[in-house]
């Protein structure tokens, strides 16, 4: 039983020492620390990332010529609304908000200690581009956009292969993908998803043309039209007719083979006649399981078809009529007319993306300007309406503008944010009321999402982390692939059985678990686990999306939270010997061990009241007392929330 009472004096101590200041930090020694065996795995080996392509070192003058240019728009608004802006953040806090925010997790001590020590005066420039380099940023943004891509194992049943779609997306993120590309490929892939990763994006909402087109305005143009799907939209200036014109440019997409196509299938469907042929050799065998998912498997291929939207049958308004053909046309702007060669959808990917569109560029930068402070120029992100007035226009015109001279490099744009003194102010603790403008005197203080959470505790707990990755989908199609109209049951049969033992999610569980496994907890970071994990997962008690819905992720607490937090399993994991923060306090010199628990949690040192009550604590229970500090202080408001 743990010394509660003592120890909630030190929560108390530290519930109010938010923005707190702190002295010149002296953490660390920079040498590696012995690692003695436990239970708890800390990964071996390296994995085979790919090398994510680095910033480009070439456009850093420009890139702080541009965020001095936000900061002068910024500090005229300061003027104009008389706003104190807050004060510069110190280099421990710094270092510990920069490796949250393009990292996904804080720092470790080493980091911390490095930083805090260097007397480059460019230090602060060089870690945003170190960590912009990084594979840390890559398995961040992916969960970022995890989020608003409503990314899914299974998007709409087990017969989908959805993960060769994600390790893309991941890709993308790797190789600095330009945005607009990236976008135009998902907009127009074609194929099996082992052949196109990126048909992926038309497979998540297969069979949903109309709620498809919804949910592509909202996550790339930031505007919401799904309510003129039933009626013209009551509260924006979206009619009935003009949602059916739009989504006339996707409803010819077709993300599955039907086993009545006799053109692609000229011996009938092979689904029942593989069943039939099984069960003619073995009357007791299962035709359903796997063996038909494979089958159903090489049957999912995005293609597009010629197929006229007509408007619905219970059509009331006096422009148009029920059944009535609806002609193509964007719901803003124009779009080239059909050109020998060019599909509806390339039609729809080379509008959508264009820099002539006025919100596609304007929406991801204020995406990424949220993302930085937490909240948007114009609010919601998701709901920008002809009327919508940005609390700084000035700042976001000129970073569409920037958007558009990158040639839609998201990476630039966010090195240009994070480079302005205005994120590098300390968090603005007041609450904002969202209807009024906020004018950035610094980022607003937020909890961590349930990824930084959880990528953080596994940065304390495992001392490599970056060991352990999803067994990837590389060896899928060499498996997998069928020509359904020659295959045997028998050769079905083969198929289903190494696809199972490779790639069913029962495989992944159990070669993962055998690696990096502690009392039946995976230790992946966030993006290397299953989408989405089940309810009680830590990753969905602290408010993972369910991945139904759009950025349906949470921030909110719950009792679930603080009962995982007090004696979840990942919270004893890490006072055991063997876990990094364990190891790293019991071999530093006594007098430096509590400094240590303090900068590997909090990234700064104790105050004065701190070490008296943490020394009081360790006094009286002995060693046992440095574990009780530490779980002390990974339970206290500081640790979770990014200053």
């Amino acid at each position: 039983m743990r010394r509660i009472f003592a120890l909630l004096v030190l929560v108390c101590v530290l519930g109010d020492g938010l923005q707190a200041q702190t002295r010149t930090p002296r953490p660390g020694s920079g040498q590696q620390q012995k690692k003695p065996a436990s239970k708890v795995p800390r990964g071996s080996g390296s994995v085979d990332w790919g090398p994510v392509t680095p910033v480009d070192k070439a456009t850093s003058s420009q890139v702080m010529s541009s965020a001095k240019k936000i900061d002068g728009f910024l500090h005229r608004a300061y003027g104009e609304h008389q706003i104190q802006p807050n004060a510069n953040l110190s280099d421990s806090l710094f270092c510990r908000r920069v490796y949250l925010e393009l990292g996904g997790r804080i720092p470790r001590l080493q980091e911390i200690g490095d930083f805090v020590q260097s007397k480059d005066r460019l230090k602060r420039q060089k870690l945003i581009d170190k960590l912009l380099s990084s594979h840390d940023y890559v398995s961040h943004m992916f969960n970022y956009w995890a989020d608003i891509l409503r990314l899914k194992d299974n998007p709409v049943n087990n017969n989908q292969i959805a993960q060769p779609y994600h390790e893309w997306i991941k890709d993308s993120i790797r190789t600095n993908k330009p945005y607009d590309s990236w976008v135009k490929e998902m907009l127009t892939a074609e194929g099996r998803i082992w052949e196109n990763p990126a048909v992926g994006f038309s497979m998540r909402d297969s069979n949903m043309e109309l709620d498809a087109v919804d949910n592509m305005i909202e996550v790339f143009l930031g505007t919401q039209i799904g309510c003129a799907q039933c009626h013209d939209h009551p509260f924006d200036r979206w009619t009935q007719r003009e949602y059916y014109q739009m989504a006339a440019y996707w409803y010819g997409t077709r993300s599955r083979v039907g086993g009545g196509d006799k053109s692609r299938f000229p011996k009938g469907n092979p689904l029942a006649r593989l069943r039939n042929d099984l069960k003619k050799m073995d009357p007791n065998a299962n035709t359903g399981g796997i063996f038909s998912r494979v089958i159903n498997a090489n049957m999912f291929q995005v293609y597009e078809i010629p197929r006229a939207l007509k408007l619905p049958h219970d059509y009331q308004y006096d422009n148009g009529k029920p059944h009535q053909v609806v002609q193509r046309k964007p719901i803003f702007g124009s779009a080239e007319q059909y050109a020998k060669g060019k599909s509806s959808r390339e039609i729809l990917a080379n509008w959508m993306a264009s820099s002539g569109n006025p919100r596609f560029a304007k929406s991801v930068v204020n995406r990424m300007w949220k993302k930085a402070f937490g909240i948007g120029l114009i609010e919601p992100v998701n709901d920008i309406k002809d009327d919508s007035i940005a609390s700084n226009p000035e700042v976001l015109d000129f970073l569409t503008d920037e958007l558009i001279r990158t040639n839609f490099n998201l990476r630039e744009i966010q090195r240009i944010i994070y480079n302005t003194k205005a994120w590098q102010r300390e968090a603005t603790t007041a609450d904002v009321d969202l209807s009024e403008p906020y004018y950035f005197q610094g980022p607003i203080l937020r909890r961590m999402t349930a990824e930084q959470i959880w990528d953080s505790l596994l940065t304390l707990a495992v001392y490599n982390p970056q060991s352990f990755t999803r067994p990837n989908m590389d060896s899928l199609a060499g498996t997998i692939n069928m020509d359904l109209n020659s295959v045997s049951a028998s050769q079905v049969q083969k198929v289903a059985t190494e696809f199972n033992d490779k790639f069913s999610s029962g495989a992944q569980r159990k070669i993962t678990r055998a690696r990096n496994s502690y009392k039946g907890m995976t230790l992946a970071r966030a993006s290397e686990l299953p989408a989405p994990l089940p309810p009680e997962h830590f990753l969905r008690q602290f408010g993972q999306s369910d991945r139904e819905l759009i950025e349906g992720s949470g921030r909110q607490g719950s009792v679930s939270q603080i009962l995982t937090m007090f004696n979840g399993e990942i919270t004893h994991m890490m006072l055991e010997k063997g876990s990094v923060i364990f190891d790293t306090v019991m071999q530093a010199p006594t007098r430096q061990k509590i400094d240590a628990i303090f900068y590997m949690v909090l990234a700064r040192a104790p105050r004065t009241p701190e070490k008296s009550v943490a020394q009081r604590e360790i006094t009286a229970a002995g060693n046992a007392g440095y574990g009780n500090v530490i779980w002390a202080l990974i339970n206290t408001k500081e640790f979770l929330f990014i200053q």
